[in-house]
């Protein structure tokens, strides 16, 4: 008797019937959330595609400024290090510098992989014609800087017809 209770009680209140309804909903709240997203992703689109026709021409040229202006800094790495030795009087001193070439241009940096043992022999070549004393200023490793920018920039517009270094970097300068 009580097996036939427990068995009528189990019929009243299946179990399937409520996960049923429950996926059901479940599977409505999934199909709503992915329709809402399709629809931002679409209407994105469609504002950052706007017809560019109505914009005049000054603003064009703002807009490819700003274009400019967000490209990425690249660095490139220039190894090994450069060491370089100076004869004074009669001691001999060294110069160990790390450097670093700065551009926002894809171009330079496959012409300086390409073209890195010209551009390394120039680099010697500068730190070699160097004065030792005149290194050891805050305004000699300026204008030393400023040297090897414009020869760097000189080399690869004449091998590569490329222009864009931004600046030359000294990551490690150590003299002794």
């Amino acid at each position: 008797m009580a097996a036939e209770q427990d068995l009528k009680l189990d019929q009243a209140n299946p179990e399937g019937e409520g996960e049923g309804g429950g996926k059901k909903k479940l599977i409505i709240i999934i199909v709503a959330v992915i329709l809402v997203i399709a629809i931002a992703v679409g209407a994105t689109i469609f504002l950052m595609t706007g017809d560019d026709s109505s914009e005049d021409s000054s603003a064009g040229d703002v807009a490819e400024v700003v274009d400019e202006v967000s490209i990425p800094a690249q660095y490139i790495k220039m190894k090994p290090r450069f060491i370089v030795n100076f004869n004074i009087g009669t001691r001999q001193r060294f110069l160990q510098a790390s450097i670093e070439i700065m551009t926002r241009s894809q171009g330079i940096v496959d012409a300086v992989e390409l073209h890195n043992p010209m551009l390394r022999n120039e680099i010697v070549r500068i730190l070699s014609d160097q004065e030792f004393n005149v290194l050891r200023t805050p305004e000699g490793r300026i204008e030393l800087k400023t040297k090897l920018q414009d020869q760097l920039a000189t080399v690869l517009k004449r091998e590569a017809d490329v222009e864009g270094i931004e600046a030359v970097l000294f990551t490690d300068f150590v003299m002794q």
